[in-house]
């Protein structure tokens, strides 16, 4: 038993120690990961609820049990955050004794304007060329993927349009795939 508890705890350290840290440019990708990392672990009580009541003298066992949970998981969801910070952008993060608190302050920091974030999709949607270094399939995945961003930014785009732009970004050696498909 005791075994399978520290390989459990090893595990989500290992996983956790994968997640890119937040350096500024990445706050999408690393709040995404560490929300799901916390979620594996069981940590993300605090960002999913608020905090309960202070614990009193008249307080039930059920409730003591609750705050006590919140708690650990609001202290162990702020170790682990901070864990994924680089130095100089953990500079620049006000102290906050709630993980909730602490990820919405880290969002207001790393705000992104929606129309940058757009331009540079689009930027990449239409300039990604194929260059043979990776599979065709991955290639179209970035292409994908791309457009599954713009569309959660409320800009989607028609179908056919994706199907061009991926085709016209393959080399001439898939001439017979443009051929076949416009026929």
């Amino acid at each position: 038993m005791a075994s399978s508890v520290a390989s459990s705890v090893n595990s989500n350290a290992l996983s956790f120690s994968s997640i890119e840290p937040l350096n500024g440019h990445n706050f999408r990708k690393w709040k995404q990961d560490v929300e799901i990392m916390l979620g594996l672990m069981d940590y993300d009580l605090a960002l999913r609820e608020d905090q309960p009541p202070a614990v009193t003298e008249n307080s039930t066992n059920e409730q003591r049990m609750k705050a006590k949970k919140w708690e650990k998981s609001n202290r162990m969801t702020l170790i682990e955050m901070k864990k994924s910070i680089t130095k100089t952008v953990r500079g620049g993060i006000p102290l906050c004794e709630k993980a909730k608190d602490f990820l919405e302050a880290m969002g207001a920091k790393f705000k992104v304007s929606k129309n940058a974030e757009m331009g540079n999709l689009m930027t990449t949607l239409t300039s990604l060329k194929f260059d043979g270094k990776t599979s065709v399939r991955e290639h179209i995945l970035k292409l994908v993927d791309a457009t599954a961003k713009l569309k959660d930014l409320k800009m989607p785009l028609d179908d056919s349009f994706i199907v061009h732009m991926a085709l016209s970004s393959l080399p001439e050696s898939f001439e017979q795939l443009k051929i076949s498909y416009n026929t």
